[in-house]
């Protein structure tokens, strides 16, 4: 039976996606094999912002059962779900897509838990959270506060597929539209005044600009969030990546109008004070992806793409400067 998750119940506005095509190393493009036929089921089509949320799941569901993968997600199946499953294998470079989600969870992993061994973080705020599993996954101290902020379809959806499972820290839940000012600021309330983290992985992008700015201004002097993991990709980046083609066309149509790119959301973090103090590159971190890509070209070794020098694409971690 197919999954009707979120399905004609939910209609999200463009305040939060999990969905970020362009998050893949420099030469995963080469891993293309299988594209769409004419006759795609209607099950997998993105008909609004939360389905990206059931594709992700599904991107770590397929991860966590290859033999050499690079992050484990046991529960991501049970989420994704069959209409996960079949968004995702509608699109036409979901090859492509799986690595690259399964890049981009093994940097946000450890750029949390290293700042979590290094600076008293009292709690996590996961923004736009979706159906994240670090709680449950990862581990964690029982004494860290774990705050998912989403919207509630999205949820009590989580609530109800992983309410069995024991999560490794102190969880909470919020329901928040960011681009509702005053939602934000029960978001920072909640956060508190003591040292937090917050993450707001494949989000920003798919943000309304006032939206994202609100964030950057309010984050670092509303609350105690003093470290802020997400990721960006910029227009260069995603240029290259696609070789010309509109690599964010398949979800475009759930984006804000006057959506920022990457490089202009980095512009707006730094210039409210935030700084990188720590980050994953898409270009230059990613030699662990080398041998699978090489076994997948029969042991080729793949070419190097012709990538601006310097470029910030990969997940950073923010400090309030």
């Amino acid at each position: 039976m197919i999954q009707q998750a979120f399905r004609g119940t939910l209609r999200i506005p463009v305040s939060r996606s999990r969905l970020k095509l362009s998050c893949i190393s420099c030469f995963v493009i080469l891993l293309v094999s299988n594209t769409v036929t004419s006759n795609l089921p209607t099950e997998g089509e993105i008909t609004h912002v939360s389905d990206t949320a059931l594709m992700v799941a599904a991107c770590r569901a397929h991860e966590n059962e290859l033999e050499d993968a690079f992050v484990r997600d046991p529960f991501a199946a049970r989420l994704a779900g069959e209409r996960g499953v079949a968004i995702l294998n509608a699109l036409t470079h979901a090859n492509v897509l799986r690595l690259g989600i399964a890049i981009r969870t093994r940097f946000v992993d450890e750029l949390l838990l290293d700042a979590l061994a290094k600076h008293p973080v009292a709690t996590v705020l996961s923004v736009g959270c979706g159906l994240d599993t670090r709680p449950w996954r990862l581990e964690l101290s029982p004494n860290l506060r774990w705050v998912e902020a989403d919207f509630a379809d999205v949820l009590d959806y989580k609530e109800r597929l992983m309410s069995g499972e024991l999560a490794r820290c102190r969880r909470e839940r919020l329901t928040v539209d960011l681009n509702d000012a005053a939602q934000r600021r029960a978001m920072y309330e909640a956060a508190g005044a003591s040292p937090a983290l917050m993450i707001t992985e494949g989000l920003l992008l798919y943000l309304p600009a006032a939206t994202v700015d609100a964030l950057a201004a309010e984050a670092s002097s509303h609350s105690g969030i003093a470290h802020w993991i997400s990721d960006i990709t910029t227009s260069a980046f995603s240029e290259v990546l696609g070789r010309g083609a509109d690599t964010i066309r398949p979800i475009r149509h759930v984006m804000a109008s006057d959506a920022l790119k990457g490089e202009q959301i980095l512009e707006v973090l730094q210039r409210h004070g935030w700084t990188t103090s720590a980050m994953r590159s898409y270009l230059t971190d990613v030699g662990f992806v080398l041998d699978r890509v090489r076994r997948s070209m029969g042991g080729a070794t793949p070419p190097r793409l012709p990538y601006p020098p310097n470029d910030p694409t990969g997940v950073h971690r923010f400090a309030r400067s």
